[in-house]
């Protein structure tokens, strides 16, 4: 007896070890997974203008990402932001082929796309939540103590973690709350964006604030309250428009268009294609650019196809079917072809 007992009690004590070696080599890839990916990953990922490919990478390094454990945590938002954004656009084809099936009365049609458009939603707003519980994890619960950053990078993440609670929590709320996305996260998250600089992440932290100052001015009818937000999200996106970084245009965009404001939606897509003209993307951030230029292109998508059942033309983005008809906008009958 006192053999065997010996016997499990090493075997026991050798499996500890060996778990515990284990999990040593997996926060040691994890912490080189971390600092490969913020020295040389990141640089050359933000710096493409192929959104097609961050599409790609945030649903292709999930399998290589998730599993390495928390030390990993800080890649996570970077990951579910593009992975969320692929699910998020899938949903948007799905909400224009809804608008032109009922153009024709094709009832069957457009219920197959309102299920699929609420699938897609659904794992939207997963995804990005998983991005903001990765920073729970890694920086605490937002909304007590500002984290100990130790870089740039690290702000970004949690920046970013932020970000994807909010798209979680909005894209949630408008599809039902079948995400089970916590409604505790919106403050929350709101009091960590005060623990980032918002000029110098493009305006995007204000942005954010702000909207959700509008949303709650227009639910309480306080006009004063309102004005005041949307002053200051104006003056988060002239930011964004100066640091050649637009992501607060599709933030406007976005909620001009839920609000039913087509006027004021085609006129933050005007801009956004006279700011990029006068000022060019900042070369080291150019698919953050990109990626709000593709998402301004979906609403303008949208407007076009409620009104004449295509999206927006070919290289017309900017223009819109009731602007006066000029010599080029002709179709050509090849393009038909």
């Amino acid at each position: 007896m006192k053999l065997g007992t010996t016997l499990k009690i090493t075997v026991a004590g050798c499996a500890l070890a060996l778990a515990g070696c284990q999990n040593m080599v997996r926060d040691m890839a994890g912490s080189g997974m971390v600092s490969f990916g913020n020295d040389y990953i990141q640089p050359w990922f933000m710096a493409s203008t192929d959104t097609d490919i961050m599409c790609a990478m945030g649903e292709g390094m999930v399998p290589m990402v998730y599993p390495m454990g928390p030390n990993v945590d800080p890649m996570i938002p970077m990951v579910t932001l593009a992975s969320g954004m692929c699910a998020d656009e899938k949903a948007k084809e799905e909400e224009l082929r809804y608008i032109r099936a009922m153009r024709k009365n094709d009832v069957e049609t457009a219920m197959d796309a309102r299920t699929m458009q609420k699938r897609w939603s659904e794992l939207a707003a997963r995804r990005q939540y998983f991005g903001y519980q990765a920073i729970v994890r890694y920086f605490g619960e937002p909304g007590s103590e500002c984290p100990e950053f130790a870089n740039k990078h690290e702000q970004m993440s949690y920046m970013f973690g932020l970000f994807g609670g909010f798209q979680a929590f909005q894209a949630d709320l408008s599809n039902g709350g079948t995400a089970g996305i916590p409604l505790d996260l919106l403050p929350k998250a709101m009091k960590g964006l005060d623990c980032v600089d918002s000029d110098e992440f493009w305006g995007l932290p204000a942005a954010i604030q702000a909207m959700v100052q509008i949303m709650k001015a227009k639910i309480g009818d306080d006009a004063a309250d309102m004005a005041d937000g949307h002053a200051k999200l104006a003056a988060a996106a002239a930011i964004g428009e100066e640091k050649g970084v637009r992501i607060v245009q599709m933030l406007e965009a976005t909620l001009y268009a839920m609000q039913g404001d087509e006027a004021k939606t085609k006129d933050v897509i005007r801009k956004h294609v006279n700011t990029i003209k006068s000022t060019p993307a900042n070369p080291d951030l150019r698919l953050l650019d990109e990626m709000s230029t593709r998402g301004i292109r979906l609403i303008s998508d949208k407007l076009w196809t409620q009104h004449t059942g295509q999206r927006t033309p070919y290289n017309q983005l900017g223009r819109f079917w009731d602007d006066s008809l000029q010599k080029s906008d002709a179709p050509d009958i090849d393009e038909l072809l």
